[in-house]
């Protein structure tokens, strides 16, 4: 359904998270005064703030959900735009957060597993979604529409279980 939108949004949101950690590196790895432990604290701080700042300026997105249209929402939600109900931030904060810690402790194996899982299923979801009764939704058909475009029936039938016309 989203596998490949899903995969290309955790690509921008790892991409630029890794990009903010070298950057971060780079500028204190020559300050004696900091201890190596406030180093890679600094750096891990970086790395969660791509993935968890995001959904506190807008629930259900992170940067490369927004740019690939793509939001979370409960599991039982209806596709609707204006029906959705978006999980509260503080779960949302807590499903980023288990992502990346099982992402780093089976040193990315997660991301695999996660996208045969994702890819098997009718409805998208991977173990993290479990986890949260949640799901991730695409809010176009492409990442080049406009969100909220009326279709007509003969679309919206194309579009059967792709986008929230089902």
């Amino acid at each position: 359904m989203t596998f490949d939108r899903r995969l290309r949004a955790y690509s921008i949101d790892s991409s630029l998270a890794f990009t903010l950690m070298v950057v971060c590196m780079i500028a204190i790895y020559n300050i004696s005064s900091i201890s190596s432990t406030w180093k890679l604290t600094i750096a891990m701080g970086c790395y969660f703030s791509v993935m968890l700042i995001p959904n506190l300026i807008s629930p259900g997105q992170t940067f490369g959900k927004r740019i690939q249209k793509l939001k979370v929402v409960y599991r039982t939600a209806e596709l609707v735009p204006e029906k959705y109900v978006v999980p509260r931030v503080y779960l949302l904060l807590l499903r980023e957060l288990v992502k990346a810690l099982f992402t780093f402790m089976t040193f990315g194996v997660y991301i695999f597993v996660a996208g045969i899982i994702s890819s098997g299923r009718e409805d998208g979801r991977t173990i993290h979604d479990f986890i949260f009764k949640t799901r991730v939704i695409a809010l176009t058909r492409y990442t080049s529409d406009g969100i909220g475009l009326t279709t007509t029936s003969s679309a919206a039938n194309s579009l059967k279980g792709t986008t929230y016309h089902d």
